[in-house]
């Protein structure tokens, strides 16, 4: 770092960050200049995160933003497009705005706050939406998948900037929610279709949760133009990728009194209501996560009503205490807590479009939050019982050679007994050790001198099979008569 410091790398970088001037020789020709441009500004997107102190004092926000607004402009430039960088820029200036972004999307990321304020103050969030409002004003279909990287950078950079800032939120205003709409509106063909279509959607999500959610009256403007409607149509889709982010967005938007009439007047094909389809996805997600459900949807163990059969699997997980419990990891980690509580800002009342199956999904969705409680409860229970079990072994002889009898006994049942004649047993339990741990052939006692006890398997019954290389190794310590040395005669 302090080699490219003290080399001023930053500032030499910049000096190709502008536009082409005319009239000037140059020692490059127009396509050499270009890859050293490209080049530069994709050097700094790795090297001007390191360096903030450095990209700061260069003013290197207003140096890319004067870079972008040329980009933007009808100047006339005739890219090459011949090098990698350059890959979907020829004839235009696709690939300079593609790299810019990038280095200001890095920038952005860092949450600098005082890189992200001075891009503000310098009108970011404006020219951003700008930009983006002009990208879709001129479709490019030949240069789709450029296209498409530009405005995901673009919505993720507005996102980076207005996470957190209302009044950030307020600048975005309007026509940030237009430029959302529009993605929102994209033909689902597309969006199975690959070509950047599904980074581009992510990158929505993000702006809806970052730049709109917590702004009233981007919330207001969003519900207005059916953006609820909009969620809800992509929701359909099936697509388990977006189903956490989309529900969500959701649950956030509930708490605008204004949402739970546009979910109730949603119909999707086949005349699918809101309500059904979040109970279809409901139902889904037991299916994959292993839930015990008879055929008409009943619950089957009413002990574990939303047990899954990771759960069942792996019983009980030894957590350090600032660790949440799989019950409570769940929750984040499946859909079912936020169908729970869209539903839960519908009141669980008056839902329509919802057959018989459907009602008896939505009683058990109804006591999620009772069940949830319970399944806590229960293997709280299950941790403090297998903390007593092992301080009973730990502080009990009586108690730790039973229960080695018993680990002995489900080992010995777990084995495979039918061995082929003339088959070699090679044993792999040691003898005489009075653990319930696994153990193998090396056992380390650090805290008592092994030429005081003999070594640490000098009681086991493999104690005699080696010889020591160094004192007190593996070998028994037997009891040995101590007796007098004999007496010396002392010349008289």
């Amino acid at each position: 770092m302090k080699l490219l410091i003290d080399g001023k790398v930053i500032l030499a970088l910049f000096t190709y960050v502008k536009k082409p001037e005319k009239q000037k020789i140059m020692d490059w020709s127009a396509a050499q200049h270009e890859e050293l441009q490209l080049h530069a500004i994709a050097t700094l997107s790795s090297v001007a995160p390191l360096l903030i102190e450095e990209y700061m004092s260069c003013q290197g926000n207003a140096r890319v933003l004067a870079f972008l607004e040329w980009c933007e402009s009808e100047d006339p430039f005739f890219s090459h497009g011949n090098s990698f960088h350059g890959t979907g820029g020829r004839g235009n200036k696709f690939a300079q705005m593609r790299y810019s972004l990038r280095l200001l999307r890095a920038m952005v990321y860092l949450e600098d706050e005082t890189v992200n304020t001075d891009l503000c103050e310098k009108g970011t969030i404006q020219q951003m939406i700008g930009i983006f409002k002009n990208i879709i004003s001129k479709p490019n279909e030949k240069e789709e998948a450029i296209v498409l990287e530009i405005q995901s950078d673009i919505l993720l950079i507005l996102s980076g900037l207005c996470e957190n800032h209302i009044q950030r939120k307020e600048i975005f205003g309007t026509e940030g929610v237009n430029i959302v709409l529009h993605v929102m509106k994209t033909d689902p063909r597309k969006l199975q279709s690959g070509l950047g279509y599904n980074l581009l959607l992510f990158s929505t999500l993000d702006s809806i949760w970052c730049c709109i959610l917590g702004c009233y009256p981007s919330e207001d403007y969003f519900l207005e133009k059916e953006g609820i409607f909009l969620l809800l149509d992509v929701l359909a889709l099936n697509q388990k990728k977006f189903c956490n982010l989309i529900l969500g967005i959701m649950v956030e938007f509930c708490d605008n009194p204004k949402t739970a009439a546009h979910v109730n007047a949603w119909q999707g094909k086949k005349d699918q209501t809101a309500a059904s389809l979040l109970i279809k996805l409901w139902r889904k997600e037991e299916k994959e996560l292993g839930v015990k459900r008879d055929k008409n949807g009943k619950i089957i163990d009413t002990k574990k009503p939303l047990f899954t059969s990771f759960q069942e699997e792996h019983k009980i997980i030894p957590l350090p205490a600032n660790c949440p419990s799989i019950a409570i990891m769940d929750v984040s980690e499946n859909i079912r807590a936020k169908i729970y509580a869209i539903l839960g800002k519908l009141d669980f009342e008056n839902l329509p479009g919802l057959s018989a199956e459907d009602f008896v999904t939505l009683c058990i969705i109804h006591r999620y939050l009772d069940f949830k409680i319970q399944a806590t409860h229960k293997q709280r229970e299950l941790a403090n019982k297998s903390w007593e079990n092992f301080l009973a072994r730990t502080s009990n002889a009586k108690t730790l050679k039973k229960a080695k009898r018993l680990q002995e006994k489900a080992i010995e049942a777990s084995r495979y007994h039918k061995r082929p004649q003339n088959a070699v047993f090679h044993g792999t339990d040691i003898k005489g050790l009075n653990t319930t741990v696994p153990s193998g052939g090396v056992v380390t006692v650090e805290s008592t001198p092994a030429r005081l006890v003999g070594g640490p398997l000098a009681d086991t019954d493999i104690a005699l099979k080696k010889l020591p290389i160094r004192g007190g190794a593996l070998r028994r310590v037997k009891a040995v008569e101590i007796v007098d040395a004999p007496k010396k005669s002392i010349p008289t």
